[in-house]
């Protein structure tokens, strides 16, 4: 992606999701997503919910994401599933539609966890084959970073470093180090 997704995305992404597999309940009245949608700049963030009778009729399931941004604790609305069938057996389909949702939601995140990156900069660290190592480093700033690379150096014989931001990668090696400190 060229920006970040924002949660309105998300939630019509994972809802797509589940109906391409025929997992949305025909029970359902509606699955709308926030119309307040902000970019999700970083994948460290926890799905929240409620799934409860609606004061008035029906089933509600609210969807929404809990992550710190500046040390402050932020919570951001993803949608809405709901349903005017308020018996026992609703309850049991709309909690089966809310496990599903949290699983693809996590499969979805994971596989495409650059796309939810935005933030920081990642420090990845290469074998002497020139293979990346299964692990990086996601560092809050660009001098964490360039700190992180230096200690990786000393282990490793290549570091790259990425900033989310802007997608940038820099390079380094051993031997430019030691070239540069003669």
């Amino acid at each position: 992606m060229k920006r970040p997704m924002t949660t309105k995305e998300l939630f019509e992404k994972i809802r797509d999701i589940l109906k391409e597999k025929g997992k949305l309940p025909d029970i359902l009245d509606y699955g709308l997503a926030t119309d307040k949608p902000i970019p999700i700049r970083n994948y460290e963030f926890d799905l929240k919910n409620n799934l409860d009778y609606g004061s008035s009729e029906g089933i509600y399931l609210d969807l929404w994401i809990v992550y710190f941004s500046d040390g402050e604790r932020s919570t951001h609305d993803l949608g809405t599933f709901k349903t005017l069938d308020s018996s026992n057996d609703a309850m049991h389909i709309m909690a089966d539609l809310l496990a599903d949702f949290i699983i693809e939601e996590a499969s979805y995140v994971n596989k495409n966890r650059d796309d939810f990156t935005w933030e920081g900069a990642d420090v990845r660290a290469f074998d002497e084959n020139g293979k990346p190592l299964n692990w990086c480093y996601s560092c809050n700033d660009m001098e964490d970073a360039l700190n992180r690379k230096d200690d990786l150096l000393k282990e490793y014989p290549k570091v790259v470093i990425r900033d989310n931001a802007t997608r940038e990668e820099k390079h380094f090696s051993r031997e430019e180090e030691s070239e540069e400190t003669q």
